[in-house]
């Protein structure tokens, strides 16, 4: 079995908003690319969170996320995997995501994308918020590490994968949840 590196944050200098992954698709990684797979939500759930469809071409993409404050990372550094699945995801080394909100004083919330990002973060990163699974749209708070009075939302969003789960078949299933917690991260900032 392979192992893969995932690839480098998207890390706009005024993020006050970052979405959290697991790790890279096949194809993403293939590309070079967050969230490449054709069918992924993604783009288009981060088209209505900015209020703005993205365009075609990955690196205006990139510009309208930093004009929105948006970064994106994954959870996992590196990991075995056959195919793209998250669970099957195998001796995974994690990225400093603490180190990393630590160091952005703007980033206010954290959207983890689907429930293998956020089993990893409660793991991982955060293991103060407690050992069971965070709820879909459950929002909590969280102290990253080294920083004394600053708190950061994160919720568990609906898993832009194309694949369907049981009340999330398109983006538009998902963009309430997505939606809502924009919503109250930006009230905060």
């Amino acid at each position: 079995m392979q192992r893969d590196s995932g690839l480098a944050p998207i890390d706009p200098p005024r993020a006050w908003f970052l979405v959290l992954g697991s790790f890279p698709s096949r194809r993403s990684l293939e590309l070079g690319q967050y969230y490449g797979h054709r069918r992924n939500h993604f783009w288009e759930l981060m088209g209505m969170l900015t209020g703005r469809p993205m365009p075609a071409g990955y690196e205006l993409r990139l510009q309208r996320l930093a004009e929105a404050g948006i970064a994106v990372w994954d959870l996992v550094a590196s990991c075995s995997r056959e195919g793209s699945l998250d669970r099957d995801i195998l001796d995974e080394l994690p990225n400093p995501v603490g180190d990393f909100v630590a160091g952005r004083p703007g980033i206010a919330g954290i959207a983890l994308n689907g429930g293998k990002a956020a089993e990893i973060f409660r793991m991982r990163v955060a293991p103060t918020l407690g050992r069971g699974p965070l709820a879909i749209g459950e929002i909590m708070e969280w102290r990253p590490p080294g920083t004394r009075s600053r708190s950061v939302l994160v919720s568990r969003m609906p898993s832009t994968s194309p694949v369907p789960t049981r009340g999330f078949k398109s983006a538009a299933d998902k963009a309430p949840g997505w939606l809502s917690f924009y919503g109250a991260v930006m009230n905060r900032i």
